[in-house]
């Protein structure tokens, strides 16, 4: 145990002192090479996936409802100021949805532009906890810190345990679980790729660098820590292949070669390496610093590929416990959703006066909550057809929301003003 315990300490020292953001592909590694299990089951996770994709060569969005992954943050504080808020919390829940979405504004050039991908994921703060009770999606632990001076580190894996001064995971099959803690310094997250240990699967990331406002590191401000992270969650790997030359590669064919990661200079410029995959034909593409699975800095950030989508879906479809996330009835609370306007659903008049219609690309009738921003269930209608309206005249002028249920799962919650 002593012998563990230093290497850890010595492996996550090493990381600090390079400015290692990401630990995620130095877990796997790890892990790879020292549990049995982690590697079984990673491996067949990747062979399903694999199968899927091969009969799945366009990705072109052929599944009929968007996916809604019940989301619990478990804040993990030894301060106040690490106890972060409701607020903070909510913010980075919407930088999730805009960035999965595609509903960010970010520059790319014309030959990015075209891949830039909606991934059809979204994420909410549950509303039902393990035991079937009424949830606001977070839970909050005081504690003396993690396994190594105080901080928690990934080799650890100490945030996810309630013995090691962490808090255990939810149902992992049903939940995304993201900690939020005191990482140790130079680390901003890391993730577990599918097909992983179910008590540890899920996401961990640095306070500092979690959501918007609040407690923020000015170097991380934009919330894309997160946005990094559960792509490693979903099946990605670094853009650059995780080497120091031009032979390493991330598996997708549309997100060009890189040697080495960006710097956070956002330099749109930069190409360092001519290999390209046959899908560039003759032409050699810049680096892709604007990919999230970079280490742009925020702000440089905007986009997924559309080979990053199919290989998302080719996880979200063939390992067991990303399947299913497609029948967890854990619910979604509206904390944190925006209004984001999409293909699939619109909603009018907005602002309305008296009635509100709701349309949606699907031949089947849902059932719609109007909730306050207190979270009281006004009305509830149980059989609306498409763009069938529904009388609001009773709701006096505020905001208010409209949370839409498909074959009794959540797939939409919409932000609309009464006037």
């Amino acid at each position: 145990m002593l012998r563990k315990t230093v290497y850890f300490f010595i492996l996550s020292l090493f990381l600090s002192l390079h400015a290692q953001q990401c630990a995620t592909y130095d877990l796997h590694q790890h892990q790879m090479e020292n549990n049995s299990q982690y590697q079984d089951g990673f491996l067949q996770s990747e062979n399903l996936a694999r199968q899927w994709r091969a009969e799945h060569p366009a990705d072109d969005g052929e599944r009929a409802l968007l996916l809604t992954i019940p989301v619990v943050v478990h804040v993990l504080y030894k301060d106040a100021a690490q106890n972060i808020s409701d607020a903070q919390i909510a913010s980075q829940i919407d930088v999730l949805n805009r960035d999965y979405r595609a509903l960010n504004i970010t520059y790319l050039p014309p030959y990015f532009d075209s891949l830039k991908a909606d991934i059809e994921i979204e994420f909410c703060l549950a509303s039902v906890d393990p035991l079937g009770n009424p949830t606001n999606g977070i839970t909050r632990t005081s504690t003396a810190g993690g396994q190594i001076l105080g901080y928690f580190s990934p080799l650890g894996e100490d945030a996810k345990f309630d013995s090691l001064g962490g808090k255990n995971a939810w149902p992992t099959d049903e939940y995304l679980n993201l900690w939020v803690c005191d990482l140790f310094p130079g680390l901003l997250g890391y993730a577990q790729f599918p097909g992983g240990i179910a008590n540890t699967d899920g996401v961990v990331l640095t306070t500092t660098s979690f959501g918007t406002v609040g407690n923020i590191n000015t170097l991380t401000p934009g919330g894309r820590t997160a946005v990094h992270e559960i792509g490693h969650w979903l099946g990605l790997r670094h853009i650059w292949g995780d080497d120091n030359n031009c032979t390493g590669s991330d598996s997708i064919a549309d997100t060009p070669n890189h040697t080495v990661s960006s710097q956070q200079d956002c330099n749109i410029n930069i190409n360092t390496c001519a290999n390209e995959d046959p899908f560039w034909g003759l032409f050699d593409p810049t680096d892709m610093v604007q990919n999230y699975m970079d280490y742009s800095n925020d702000t440089c950030m905007g986009m997924f590929s559309k080979g990053q989508k199919q290989r998302m879906h080719s996880f979200l479809y063939g390992d067991p416990n990303r399947n299913a996330l497609f029948t967890s009835n854990k619910g979604c609370s509206y904390v944190g959703m925006e209004n984001m306007e999409d293909v699939l659903f619109s909603i009018y008049p907005n602002p309305t006066l008296d009635v509100l219609n709701i349309k949606w690309n699907k031949n089947e009738n849902a059932r719609v909550r109007i909730i306050n921003l207190s979270g009281e269930v006004l009305a509830d209608y149980l059989q609306v057809e498409p763009g069938e309206g529904m009388d609001v005249s009773m709701l006096s002028p505020g905001i208010y929301f409209a949370e839409i249920y498909v074959s009794n799962k959540t797939v939409k919650t919409i932000k609309f003003i009464k006037i």
